[in-house]
């Protein structure tokens, strides 16, 4: 009988030991997923102008688009790198950083005018020797890499950068050069769509089809609102032909969301705080999901 009542007591013990494990392990929360900005200066970019004016990228005020109770926003770009230095030089130490559940957005092309050409696997020597892939190679690299970590990875078109042409006008980079002739109109003014003619757009939208990765284009969607805002007003976002002042980061910032809601099935849209929930999606024509059905 004295074994009998030992063992019962055993066991009730041994039953709210277990249960208040059970109680401490639903009371801790489910880790946060992150969001990686993996970009150039146009992502991160805290410099100042000559004139000490305050530069900023967009992978600092998208932060506040995102409910920071439900994810955490962590903007990794480097000022300078193209897709083969980030690689190379930052990536080993991001990569690390990246868990089963988090989100990488790749935006590079902007620096990339050393970079090998291309989507392919060829290789190059570079002037050190050491072995140079293709821009594809490199965005396909971190790509998979990610993904075999467990996040999902969203590929973003170079930025627009601030250079504009007009038939009846020179410009430098957004300024005139000399007087505007009489029969100038500003309704023609057009701004450069995608470093290289428009190639590293176009690039980017490969690698993210051969990998079945969705991609945003942003180079033609801010492209398009710019044309309509006319260059005056977006030359002033901007510190140069490149870098933008924090009003400009911002409205990228804000292009980026509206792309990233107009993704099917979007991962995004419960994480929005209610600035980016005020954010309308963007057009379907700039978004291709590219995803398997």
């Amino acid at each position: 009988m004295k074994a009998l009542i030992t063992f019962f007591l055993c066991a009730c013990v041994l039953f709210c030991g277990a249960a208040r494990t059970l109680a401490a392990d639903e009371a801790v929360p489910a880790a946060k997923p992150t969001i990686f900005v993996c970009g150039d200066s146009t992502a991160k970019n805290n410099g100042k102008t000559k004139e000490g004016l305050q530069m900023q990228g967009w992978g600092t005020p998208i932060a506040a688009y995102f409910d920071p109770a439900k994810v955490t926003v962590s903007n990794v770009g480097h000022a300078g790198q193209s897709s083969m230095s980030y690689y190379n030089k930052d990536w080993p130490n991001v990569l690390p950083k990246i868990n089963k559940g988090d989100y990488v957005l790749l935006v590079f092309g902007i620096n990339d005018g050393g970079t090998p050409a291309g989507i392919g696997d060829e290789t190059r020597p570079g002037k050190d020797g050491a072995e140079q892939h293709t821009y594809g190679w490199y965005m396909s690299k971190m790509a998979t890499d990610a993904q075999e970590k467990g996040a999902q990875v969203f590929f973003l078109t170079v930025t627009t950068r601030n250079m504009w042409t007009n038939p009846k006008a020179k410009f430098k980079d957004a300024t005139p050069i000399g007087e505007l002739p009489a029969d100038y109109d500003a309704k023609d003014d057009k701004i450069e769509r995608g470093t290289a003619g428009g190639r590293m757009t176009q690039t980017t939208k490969d690698v993210a089809a051969k990998l079945n990765r969705p991609v945003f284009d942003l180079t033609n969607f801010c492209a398009d609102l710019y044309e309509k805002m006319g260059r005056e007003e977006v030359n002033k976002l901007y510190s140069d032909h490149n870098h933008t002042y924090p009003p400009g980061a911002d409205l990228v910032a804000s292009s980026i969301v509206s792309g990233l809601k107009a993704l099917k099935d979007s991962p995004f849209v419960p994480l929005l705080s209610e600035k980016g929930k005020a954010v309308p999606a963007a057009d379907a024509k700039y978004v291709s999901d590219n995803l398997k059905q």
